[in-house]
């Protein structure tokens, strides 16, 4: 039996780009001015760790996010990142009604493509927010042009997943009879369990050596990793494993060679 060498796989690296009390549900969008921004700092330190280990990376960028700093989506993009949107306000889509979704998803795809000139393929859902209760948002991405999404995370969270999802890319289809590209969040199997592997809190609760374990396991398949980011560790994670954008990793698939 030949097995794939996981060094020449090149796995997805991403960034769900936003502040660090953005994604707390409890601290509304209409309070968000009242914190301190840290974006600004976090931005330069990762985008400076990202240039140093020449890796290149999707980033799904808050659409808030986009208005305020402009010069950060310019700054990613001019160093040559792929982009693409996070939503506008970061709140759960089983939380929005498909009229409010789709107006917040116009808004944060316009935001970012006016800034940068990309096309936006693809979205990542605030907290993984795309659910059973709420994958009629997945036509409302093809309404809006995009080609993938990012959000089912094929475990058991009190927040979000759908631990019966497929765990790697797959055409998925929508409530309409439509089909878009599902591109999960990486997990290894244990004991007949989908583990998160694919970075975010699990990267700073789970020991290096574990998701190490668990990646390699996926490369060891020939399956490509999709990551998602946070500083800490990434030293060791970029040392370890090779990362390009989810857009080039995905390329054939997608159609966009």
């Amino acid at each position: 039996m030949v097995f794939p060498n996981e060094n020449e796989i090149t796995n997805a690296f991403s960034v769900d780009f936003e502040d660090w009390f953005q994604c707390l549900e409890v601290i509304p969008i209409s309070r968000w001015d009242n914190y301190e921004y840290r974006i600004e700092k976090n931005a330069h330190r990762m985008l400076d760790l990202l240039d140093e280990y020449n890796v290149r990376a999707t980033f799904f960028i808050l659409g808030y996010v986009a208005e305020k700093f402009p010069y950060l989506i310019k700054e990613i993009d001019r160093r040559g990142h792929v982009l693409g949107t996070h939503g506008y306000s970061h709140k759960q889509v089983y939380k929005q009604k498909p009229k409010e979704f789709a107006e917040e998803l116009k808004r944060s795809i316009d935001i970012v493509s006016e800034l940068t000139g990309q096309r936006i393929y693809g979205f990542r859902a605030p907290i993984f927010s795309i659910v059973s209760k709420s994958l009629w948002a997945l036509d409302i991405l093809l309404e809006q042009g995009l080609i993938y999404d990012s959000s089912i995370y094929p475990v058991l969270n009190y927040r979000y997943g759908i631990v019966s999802s497929k765990r790697f890319i797959h055409r998925l289809t929508t409530v309409s009879g439509n089909t878009i590209f599902e591109i999960p969040i990486a997990t290894a199997r244990y004991f007949n369990l989908n583990v998160p592997v694919g970075g975010g809190a699990y990267l700073r609760i789970i020991p290096y050596l574990i998701t190490r374990a668990g990646l390699k396991k996926i490369n060891h398949k020939g399956q490509p990793i999709v990551f998602y980011a946070t500083i800490k560790r990434l030293r060791k994670l970029f040392s370890d494993f090779k990362f390009a954008p989810i857009e080039k990793v995905f390329s054939k698939q997608l159609g966009l060679q």
